[in-house]
């Protein structure tokens, strides 16, 4: 693993749609299998959460798991089942490891979610919508 030391990256907001957001590029790790994916930061999410789909690229068996959690989101009544597993993130080929939740409760087409435990904890991270720009420090 390498550490992530003075880290400092810049990073422009994707347009999605009419939006704009603050959607970045990640390598999530597991074992020896490596994917990249595009994930949403969200400081409103309490941790990481990326759709049940992507462990079957990993290696990971979901059904094998047994450390399963329900969470909720932005639909009052509405929640998902996700299971709580340890993962590498990289940024630039830069990896850490953390926990995130995978789960087949989230939209088939969405993107993962950076959050509050896993990612903004280990980070600072500016938000400059006006320049539609994202930095990452460590």
């Amino acid at each position: 693993m390498v550490s992530l030391l003075r880290m400092n990256y810049k990073f422009p907001y994707a347009k999605a749609g009419i939006w704009y957001r603050p959607i970045i590029p990640i390598t999530l790790k597991y074992s020896k299998r490596e994917i990249t994916y595009l994930a949403l930061l969200d400081s409103g999410a309490d941790f990481n959460i990326f759709h049940g789909d992507i462990t079957k690229l990993l290696g990971i068996n979901l059904s094998k798991q047994k450390n399963s959690m329900s969470f909720g989101g932005i639909r009052e009544g509405a929640s998902g089942k996700g299971y709580f597993m340890p993962i590498e993130i990289g940024i630039n080929n830069k990896f850490f490891t953390t926990t995130a939740v995978f789960s087949n409760d989230i939209s088939d087409d969405g993107y993962g979610i950076l959050g509050e435990q896993g990612f903004f904890n280990k980070y600072k991270i500016l938000f400059n919508y006006p320049s539609k720009s994202i930095e990452i420090q460590s």
